[in-house]
Order: structure tokens, then sequence, then C-alpha cells
């Protein structure tokens, strides 16, 4: 699998925070609530479900960037991990990916447990 340019830190970098955080600013506001529902039918009950722009934004890019550093790992065939600097995958660590993947499930767990920390 090749994931081109969409995975590349060029990208995630520049492109995928402007147009993520535009796409999720537009939609949050043109359905609020609808999201409010949803989140009270989850007996979730956050204190806004709005955000501003910058908060999306760094979100998409943080969000982004942590992809990227964790797929570098394992995908072999990641070309454009280093577009323009590099046609390969230098970062590659074959069968010692588990490791990372379970690093990010782990991480993942935690991070939905902070969350419905945060909402009740």
């Amino acid at each position: 699998m090749n994931h081109g340019l969409w995975h590349s830190y060029f990208f995630v970098l520049t492109v995928y925070p402007v147009v993520l955080s535009l796409i999720v600013y537009v939609t949050e506001r043109g359905i609020e609530k609808t999201i409010s529902r949803i989140y009270r039918f989850f007996r979730f009950f956050p204190e806004k479900v709005r955000y501003p722009f910058r908060t999306i934004y760094l979100s998409c890019l943080v969000g982004g960037a942590s992809h990227i550093f964790f797929d570098m790992w394992i995908h072999e065939n990641s070309s454009y991990v280093l577009f323009p600097f590099c046609n390969e995958n230098p970062f590659w660590i074959s069968e010692w990916s588990i490791i990372i993947q379970a690093l990010v499930i782990l991480l993942s767990m935690y991070t939905l447990l902070l969350w419905m920390k945060q909402m009740q």
C-alpha cells in the first residue's frame, strides 16, 4: 500500500490542517444542535460543542503529524514521508512495528478514558 503524498509531513503540515479545520469549523456551526443531541443520547454533557478555529486547527495539526509519525514506522511503502527530500521510507522497522501498533492502541484507550472522565 502506497500512501502517496497524502501521508507526508509536507502535506500534513501545510494543506491538511487548513482544509480539515475549515470543514470541521463550518460543519460544527451547521449541525450544532445535532451534535448536542448525540452527546445527550450517550449521556455526555460537554460544556461546549463549538470550538474556536484556532483550537480546531491545532488539533488537526497535532493529529495529522502524530498520525504520520506513527505510520512512518509501520509502513514500508510510504515513500513520500519525507517528500520532497527522500523517495523512500527510511524509518520502517519491519516486524518490530507491532510495538508501535500496541502503543497506539494503548494511547487511544487512555485518550478515550480521559475524554470520558472530562465529559462526566
